[in-house]
């Protein structure tokens, strides 16, 4: 076939579905053998292996829209109940009359329709709140937790931070620990007093035994100490390892750190 002479054919076929009558299903026995679009709520379906029926009457003894199993690729049997069951739909097909009540055999998925009606809008719009409600709720939930978590985190950077510092200060006990103490200094050297200015080296040299008390000081100064000894002797020291010891008739007779003369 030709596409312009098929398009033309299905524009016929559609023309004369649409033109098909509406009835209510239940004034489909009044309508037999005619090929009209059958409108009701669908209040149970039955299958078995050789075919479904949904059924507008819940007794199942009135009008009925059959599937045979040659169709149920079509129909799946599983899903007619959650699909139909309870729903307002228009059934498109030829009446007829089997089992002394009116029924319409269906073969194209296309002729059986769901009819949406005022409840059917507000429980799509109550189901789409709820989704929307529960949605939002999540998103709550989920914002809750990200907020408990980054507490969580911050609280364990700062344990972290806390950690990290007591490390630093037992690393530097540790190397402080490690380390040897430096030497302690040397004790002081006894100087006796304020140190006199060192005399000339030629002064030095003159200081002789023999010399009275009054020669040594006039030659090197006073001295910085003077220590009293047994049987009148004394001793003068001068600082820097120097000390000239005098009898009990006030002669030197002692020189310590003295140059020769």
């Amino acid at each position: 076939m030709r596409p312009a002479a098929f398009a033309l054919v299905l524009a016929v076929a559609l023309q004369a579905r649409a033109a098909d009558t509406t009835v209510p299903w239940d004034q489909t026995e009044q309508h037999v053998g005619e090929t009209v679009v059958v409108e009701g709520r669908v209040l149970g379906v039955h299958c078995s292996q050789l075919s479904c029926l949904l059924a507008f009457d819940p007794t199942f003894n009135r009008f009925t829209a059959v599937v045979q199993a040659e169709h149920f690729d079509r129909f799946p049997p599983d899903q007619l109940d959650g699909l139909y069951s309870g729903r307002k739909v228009q059934v498109h097909g030829t009446i007829v009359t089997r089992d002394r009540k009116p029924e319409i055999i269906l073969s194209d998925p296309a002729d059986l329709k769901l009819v949406e009606t005022k409840d059917d809008k507000k429980k799509q719009a109550a189901d789409a709140a709820d989704a929307q409600a529960q949605l939002l709720d999540r998103l709550d939930a989920a914002v809750t937790n990200v907020e408990q978590l980054t507490e969580q985190l911050a609280a364990t950077q700062d344990r972290v931070d806390r950690l990290i510092a007591q490390l630093e200060l037992t690393g530097q006990a540790i190397v402080a620990a490690a380390t040897p103490a430096p030497p302690p200094p040397p004790p002081p050297q006894a100087t006796y007093g304020e140190p006199q200015p060192r005399p000339g080296y030629e002064a030095l040299r003159t200081v002789k035994r023999g010399m009275s008390a009054n020669d040594v000081r006039r030659l090197i100064g006073d001295p910085q100490l003077v220590e009293p000894g047994g049987n009148g002797w004394t001793t003068w020291s001068y600082g820097y390892g120097r000390s000239v010891s005098f009898d009990d008739r006030g002669r030197a007779q002692s020189l310590v750190g003295f140059p020769n003369p």
